[in-house]
């Protein structure tokens, strides 16, 4: 096998040789290969120790699992999307591949110890390098991608092709005011170019929130602007109105609210956020505040918030009473692998209700995984949510009543996917089935949209049945959401 190896990487185009250490090698991954349908256009090349391929028709997941299983500890990274891949050894591991068509076999070899003798370094492929870029973004990794294109904007800074993916890893990593900054740089004039300029500079937008089920049925009404001062400082404020309907069996109750927020948010740096927030209901007088900060990007995020006495009408005493919530969360998102994504959040909470003492305290947790089981023009995928709350005290009041009511709920939801496009509209599906531990299982379904208009607005809603159970909803429920935006820039 040794000896076969070696005789392939004559003729073969070799990432890694290191001579010194052939006496020493151990030759694994033989059966590993990437094979796509008949047909396929298939372009393979080598730069810096990485394979980048480029196809025009998806590569199936029963071949990546296949050829995962097959490296082995040889593959030190593998990322793909629909129309690229990248492969890259282990560190220890040297790599020799060949193309038949629409097959590529790759042989992984370990040597013993880590003296490494390499080939003379060769020029760096740009084509290479922006693919590269392109497939860590398209497979979820757009801090990677951003970095990565950075460095190379620092060496080619007056190539139009490098401006360009470094804007667009910008905008993929929702650093939307470096997108468009480098978008304007390189003159850009494209749908995704304008929007970006359209939104940089802040958003105003006006939305609704519909939820009924039991007892209590809320609209809730919001108008919001959200402006940027500079790079790193971004200010807003907005008003809303809880509009809350109760029936207590015996009468309908009627009840409106209004709040007002305010919010300041420091970019720290390219990927860490923190935001001060700051609510107060004109009714009940309930005020409150509080700080959230979000560190990472998508593949690895983590957060954390802290809110004191913010007013809040989950329940149906708060509804009618006027209530407050203080909160404590942490959390995180993981990008396992480019399909799959799991998320985790902690959280203790405390419900009570304006100018009155006592209050209900809870623990809340909340996870679950996204794995996305095929890519293209309509993307399939599974969803499992973990939504669960624990009742740590209840607080009465001076007549013995107890304050906020609140029960145990554990909910686990399983849901199919499917998301495609029509023209501009991006249109996302889910359907599955809840089951709560502590009682009331059904089903859960919604349908959203997400269409731009024009260059500058953009509208995004949602509803659907849910029968995962909330504080104030314990049943199933009914909802509906809409909200429309508009870019504060000129896009030019």
């Amino acid at each position: 096998m040794i000896v076969l190896a070696l005789l392939a990487a004559a003729a073969a185009p070799t990432l890694r040789v290191p001579p010194a250490l052939l006496q020493d090698t151990q030759v694994a991954g033989g059966g590993a290969q990437l094979v796509w349908l008949p047909g396929t256009t298939v372009m393979a090349e080598e730069q810096e120790r990485e394979l980048v391929v480029r196809f025009d028709r998806p590569i199936d997941d029963a071949t990546i699992d296949a050829f995962r299983r097959a490296g082995g500890a040889a593959i030190g990274d593998l990322r793909w999307n629909d129309a690229s891949l990248v492969l890259r050894p282990a560190i220890g591991w040297d790599m020799a591949w060949t193309q038949d068509g629409q097959v590529i076999a790759v042989d992984f070899a370990a040597h013993g110890d880590d003296i490494v003798v390499d080939a003379p370094t060769r020029p760096v492929d740009l084509d290479s390098r922006l693919l590269a870029i392109e497939a860590d973004v398209a497979a979820g990794y757009p801090d990677q991608g951003r970095r990565a294109a950075e460095a190379l904007a620092r060496s080619q800074p007056d190539d139009p092709r490098v401006g360009r993916i470094l804007a667009d890893a910008r905008g993929a990593d929702g650093d939307v005011r470096g997108a468009a900054a480098a978008y304007r740089r390189i003159g850009a004039t494209d749908p995704v170019a304008r929007r970006a300029l359209a939104f940089a500079p802040g958003t105003a937008s006006i939305g609704t929130t519909l939820r009924s089920g039991g007892d209590l049925s809320q609209i809730e009404t919001a108008a919001r602007v959200d402006a940027a001062l500079g790079d790193r400082l971004t200010l807003g404020g907005g008003v809303r109105a809880v509009a809350s309907r109760v029936d207590t069996g015996t009468e309908t109750q009627r009840h409106t609210d209004p709040i007002v927020d305010l919010t300041a948010t420091v970019r720290i740096s390219d990927a860490t956020r923190m935001q001060a927030v700051l609510a107060g209901a004109l009714d009940s007088g309930v005020t409150g505040g509080g700080i959230r900060l979000v560190a990472g990007s998508a593949e690895a995020q983590w957060r954390a918030g802290l809110l004191l006495h913010q007013p809040d009408y989950s329940t149906v005493e708060q509804a009618i009473g006027g209530g407050y919530l203080s909160r404590i969360t942490a959390g995180g998102s993981y990008r396992i692998a480019p399909g799959l994504v799991g998320q985790i959040d902690i959280g203790g909470n405390r419900y009570g209700l304006a100018g009155l003492d006592g209050a209900s305290d809870t623990l809340t947790l909340a996870g679950g995984l996204d794995y996305i089981v095929r890519r293209g023009g309509l993307a399939f995928g599974l969803t499992y949510r973990l939504e669960g709350e624990y009742v740590q005290r209840l607080g009465r009041a001076a007549n013995g009543r107890v304050v906020v009511d609140l029960v145990d709920r554990e909910n686990h939801t399983l849901q199919g996917l499917v998301s495609g496009s029509m023209g501009e509209a991006q249109l996302t599906g889910l359907a599955g089935w809840t089951v709560d531990r502590f009682g009331g299982n059904g089903p859960s379904a919604s349908l959203g949209l997400n269409l731009p208009v024009a260059t500058a607005w953009r509208i995004e809603a949602s509803g659907g049945i849910s029968s995962i159970a909330r504080p104030g909803f314990p049943g199933q429920q009914i909802y509906a959401r809409a909200l429309l935006s508009r870019g504060l820039g000129s896009a030019r």
